[in-house]
């Protein structure tokens, strides 16, 4: 595992890829993070930071590409790169509408400021779990974790589940989904506190370091603060 959580990674990357945005806002769809394993005409393959199958961006003229904060081509793109697209996913393909290339440095500092910072990677299975249902039996569900391990965790009366703002229950967890949430060890077996369906969404963090989810405007739409002296 590396020394930077996998997971911790993509809640970070979420909120870190829009400090890079200028323009529109974010197009509608789903959102993938991770590292660009291969390039090829009209297409990038990138490995998810969460875990899983790679996924095929596709990019097109219409894609918005961006790199450095400066709108950018595909062919800014490298192997290597880490990156945030959105856009409709349906299976392990992408149709991106946008696309932005990740500094590592900001990923690193906004992991000091994210919701799991009191968590160290080494901390995944013990006091957290995060990954995808594999299998369900009575209480006890397989988790296929974004560090490539498996694990099997149980859930007890004091556990509780969530969905979007909704409260539900264990019965509403399929096989597929992804989870995450806090917990401990009991008995030898990991035991969640809170239950979350779903990956972490993405916050409009447009402000950058220091500022607050949706609380300023792009740069070209601000106004000052006092009109300037006559």
């Amino acid at each position: 595992m590396k020394r930077v959580g996998i997971l911790i990674q993509l809640l970070v990357l979420t909120a870190a890829s829009a400090v890079a945005q200028k323009g529109p806002g974010m197009p509608p769809g789903d959102n993938v993070a991770g590292k660009v394993t291969a390039i090829a005409k009209g297409s990038i393959t990138v490995a998810p930071l969460a875990g899983g199958d790679p996924v095929t961006l596709n990019v097109s003229d219409g894609t918005r590409i961006m790199k450095d904060r400066q709108q950018a081509g595909a062919s800014d793109i490298k192997v290597g790169d880490t990156v945030f697209a959105r856009g409709p996913l349906t299976g392990q393909t992408m149709e991106a509408s946008f696309v932005a290339v990740v500094d590592p440095s900001m990923v690193q500092q906004r992991m000091q400021q994210g919701p799991m910072s009191q968590f160290k990677p080494e901390d995944l299975g013990k006091k957290f779990i995060a990954g995808e249902v594999k299998a369900i039996n009575e209480t006890r569900l397989t988790i296929a974790r974004p560090d490539n391990q498996t694990q099997e965790i149980e859930v007890d009366e004091n556990t509780s589940f969530k969905k979007g703002k909704e409260s539900i229950t264990l019965a509403d967890i399929t096989v597929g989904e992804f989870v995450r949430g806090a917990g401990e060890i009991k008995n030898g077996v990991f035991v969640p506190k809170e239950l979350v369906v779903g990956r972490p969404r993405m916050q409009m963090m447009i402000g950058g370091p220091g500022g607050k989810p949706g609380d300023q405007k792009p740069p070209e739409t601000q106004k000052p603060a006092t009109d300037p002296p006559k």
